[in-house]
């Protein structure tokens, strides 16, 4: 296989300064997108069901390294008919359109110009 010699001075005054720019304009994309981002709207009842979620799963998957007793005792909690967690609490499924919502667009928008604008300039300044 063929060794690749470059002169010192294209490796100094070319690939050099293409690396440190790349590396700098991604810092500068990464901070733009922060500055661009809006904040979510949180829901509690949304952040209840989900971590009543989690807890049922991690109870699932590591039931086994507890008494049967506590297993029990947990299982009862979520599913007993009466007055389990998952029994007792109906609520609708909010499922929402993402294109019918103008502030997801618009989020979508930010996030494409973000990634997308600074590839061009960069492309456009190595050609």
């Amino acid at each position: 296989m063929a060794e690749l010699l470059v002169d010192s001075s294209i490796r100094v005054w070319v690939f050099l300064p293409i690396v440190v720019i790349t590396f700098l304009i991604g810092i500068l994309r990464h901070y733009v997108s922060i500055l661009l981002s809006s904040q979510k709207k949180v829901d509690v009842l949304q952040v209840q069901d989900s971590q009543a979620m989690i807890r049922s799963r991690l109870l699932r998957e590591n039931g086994k390294y507890i008494t049967a007793k506590a297993f029990a005792m947990r299982k009862h909690f979520f599913n007993n008919e009466e007055s389990g967690y998952f029994k007792t609490q109906k609520r609708p499924a909010a499922m929402n359109n993402p294109i019918t919502d103008p502030t997801v667009m618009t989020d979508m928008l930010k996030g494409n110009v973000t990634n997308v604008l600074p590839m061009i300039i960069i492309g456009g300044w190595i050609n």
